[in-house]
């Protein structure tokens, strides 16, 4: 598989996932956040493989956003957007003693959902991706300076 078209597909799928935060979001839906994060983590992951780096299989998106050279122009946004690895799985199962954490408030939700869809706006720009065709092209995956 070419790094083009992963970059590419890792975008569109961000895209679909933040579509899905969005509408879950409007049913206070607590999977919201967590689809959000997704969204949040296969934009990162599209920035790192640009930069021909892998991040393994962790959600620990600090340390994916870590490993992007500080002259990325898109390392800003991805920063904005690393802390929401804890939705990567806090969402998704009771707490150890069975409770179900409590989703966050709206507001806060917004304003993730608009922090990712900058990143992602930005990072489809840079690559030169259209996120509605699936079948378009793949993405120029040349690191962004």
């Amino acid at each position: 598989m070419s790094a083009e078209l992963l970059v590419a597909n890792l975008l569109r799928v961000a895209s679909e996932d933040l579509d899905g935060a969005r509408l879950l979001g409007t049913a206070n839906n607590r999977n919201a956040v967590y689809l959000c994060e997704q969204a949040a983590e296969k934009i990162i992951r599209a920035v790192l493989t640009t930069e021909g780096k892998h991040a393994g299989i962790k959600h620990l998106l600090n340390e994916m956003v870590d490993l992007i050279p500080d002259e990325n122009p898109l390392k800003p946004d991805l920063r904005s957007i690393e802390r929401l690895a804890a939705y990567a799985t806090a969402y998704r199962y009771p707490t150890a003693t069975g409770r179900i954490k409590q989703t966050p408030p709206a507001s806060d939700l917004d304003l993730d959902l608009q922090k990712v869809a900058t990143a992602l706006q930005r990072a489809a720009t840079q690559f030169g991706v259209d996120l509605a065709k699936r079948d378009a092209p793949a993405a120029n995956a040349r690191p962004a300076r």
